[in-house]
C-alpha cells in the first residue's frame, strides 16, 4: 500500500500508493535489531554494542543507511557518553588478533568508530516496544523513513503477539499523500515544547498547521493545561498542582468536564492517537 520516494537530495519519505481507509493496517514490520528493556542509557548502549558485535555485514550496512542528521550525530559525539561507553565495552571484551595478541591501535579504533556510528543511528531511530518500553526497543527500516507531523495521519504500535511494529491509518489517506506519524509522543504540548524535542533529537523544524497557526497553538496550550489538571486529579495532587497555575479538579464531575473538553479539542484538531483513547 505504500512506497518509498526521494523527497530531497538526502531525504526519503513514505507515500500511499492507493487510497487507504481510516483504521487500515498499513504495515507490520519486523525489527532490524531489538534491545531488551534496560534501566539506564549506560545499560542500553551496552546492549546495543552486544547486538552490533553480532550483526552481519549486510545488517550493519542496512542500519548505516537509516536517516541520521549529521548535526544530531555531531552533537551526540561531542557529549562523549556514547564513545566512552563503547570504548568501555570493547576494552572489557579484550579482543585479540589472529596471533593471540590483544587488539590495539588502528584496528581497535576502526571497530570502535563503527560501533559508535551504529549506536548513534540506533539512538536516533529506535522505537519503544510497548508502553514505556515494556518489551524493550527496536529499529525498523521502513518506519524510520516515515516523516513527522504534529498532526499525523498514521500511528505506530508494537504488537507483542506478532512481534512486529504495526502502522495504522488514523485518517483516510489518498493515493499519493505522504504518511506521517508523531515522533514527540505527547500531543498535549505547546509549539515551543515540541520544537525543542524535534530539533534536539532529530534536527527537525516542523511546518505543519499546528506549528504555524497561532490559533491552533492556543488550543494546544489549553490541552496542556487540561492534561496536567487531569493527571494531578488522578494521582490526588490537585491541591499542589493548583498552586502552579493548573486548574484544581475537586469532584468527579469537574474531572469529567475537563476530560470531555480535552476530547473535544483533540477531535477538533483531528488528533486521534493514544491521547484521545486515554482521555
Amino acid at each position: 500500500m505504500v512506497e518509498v520516494r526521494q523527497v530531497a537530495s538526502a531525504n526519503k519519505a513514505i507515500f500511499a500508493k492507493v487510497n487507504i481507509s481510516r483504521g487500515t493496517r498499513i504495515a507490520a514490520e519486523t525489527p532490524l535489531i531489538t534491545i531488551p528493556p534496560t534501566k539506564s542509557i549506560e545499560e542500553e548502549l551496552w546492549e546495543v554494542c552486544n547486538v552490533v558485535e553480532k550483526m552481519t555485514n549486510n545488517e550493519s550496512k542496512e542500519l548505516e543507511q537509516l536517516p541520521c542528521s549529521s548535526n544530531v550525530a555531531d552533537t551526540i559525539r561531542k557529549r562523549g557518553f556514547v564513545e566512552n561507553r563503547v570504548w568501555f565495552f570493547y576494552k572489557s571484551r579484550k579482543l585479540k588478533n589472529n596471533d593471540g595478541s590483544v587488539l590495539r591501535g588502528k584496528k581497535m579504533r576502526r571497530i570502535v568508530n563503527k560501533a559508535i556510528n551504529l549506536c548513534i543511528i540506533y539512538l536516533v531511530n529506535n522505537v519503544q516496544l510497548g508502553p514505556d518500553g515494556k518489551y524493550g526497543s527496536g529499529v525498523f527500516p521502513l518506519y524510520s523513513q516515515i516523516n513527522h507531523s504534529c498532526v499525523p495521519n498514521a500511528y505506530n504500535s508494537w504488537n507483542p503477539t506478532l512481534e512486529r511494529l504495526t502502522i495504522h491509518a488514523i485518517h483516510d489517506i489518498k493515493a499519493g499523500e505522504q504518511i506521517f506519524v508523531d515522533y514527540v509522543g505527547n500531543t498535549c504540548r505547546t509549539r515551543k515544547q515540541r520544537a525543542v524535542s524535534l530539533n534536539t533529537t532529530w534536527d527537525i523544524t516542523c511546518n505543519c498547521k499546528a506549528c504555524t497557526d497561532d490559533a491552533l497553538d492556543k488550543l494546544r496550550y489549553r490541552m496542556l493545561v487540561l492534561d496536567q489538571a487531569l493527571a494531578a486529579y488522578e494521582c490526588g495532587a490537585s491541591e499542589e498542582a493548583h498552586l502552579e497555575g493548573i486548574p484544581k479538579l475537586k469532584t468527579t464531575n469537574q474531572a469529567l468536564n475537563a476530560a470531555e473538553e480535552l476530547v473535544s479539542l483533540l477531535k477538533r484538531q483531528r488528533l486521534c492517537g493514544m491521547e484521545l483513547c486515554r482521555t
